[in-house]
């Protein structure tokens, strides 16, 4: 809840990718869980005047802004990115949806059960193609990692 909300959490835990121009920061809402556990995502991108990165719905020749977590570690994950911008390029007859300045994005991630107490690494890929009105560049595929301390189950009270 705080982290949609107000951008902050207790214990938030997170990381900034430098790709280029472009500046992706990825957030967990906390540093601990048990398994089964569902974590706040946000991700939050800074692109420089003159450039943006694709949203959807976008034809296959075009690589969209996403956010995807290993199964290693997540069962099952969302994101809410913000409506994109359609944007007419008229040299590629095109109107495509685009981000450009700063967005926020939100999702949910739920830690796999079977995960046994301990330290892992929250490992995901970041997704990205930033473009001019002139000339894109090449498509960004990013690995990152997250520290992520998996905690034991309590039982409950008798």
């Amino acid at each position: 809840m705080l982290l949609k909300n107000f951008g902050v959490s207790e214990g938030a835990n997170g990381l900034t990718i430098n790709a280029g121009d472009v500046r992706g920061t990825i957030t967990i809402s906390s540093e601990r869980a048990v398994p089964g556990r569902q974590l706040g995502v946000k991700a939050e991108f800074e692109i420089p005047a003159g450039w943006h990165i694709y949203g959807q719905p976008l034809p296959s020749n075009y690589i969209a802004t996403s956010v995807e977590f290993d199964p290693e570690t997540v069962s099952a994950q969302s994101f809410d990115f913000p409506k994109a911008t359609p944007v007419e390029f008229k040299s590629l007859g095109e109107t495509l949806p685009v981000y450009s300045g700063a967005v926020r994005a939100f999702g949910r991630i739920l830690i796999k059960s079977s995960l046994k107490p301990g330290e892992y690494k929250l490992k995901g890929t970041l997704r990205f193609q930033e473009c001019n009105d002139q000339i894109c560049k090449l498509p960004q595929k990013i690995a990152f990692e997250i520290p992520l301390t998996i905690d034991p189950m309590v039982a409950g009270a008798k």
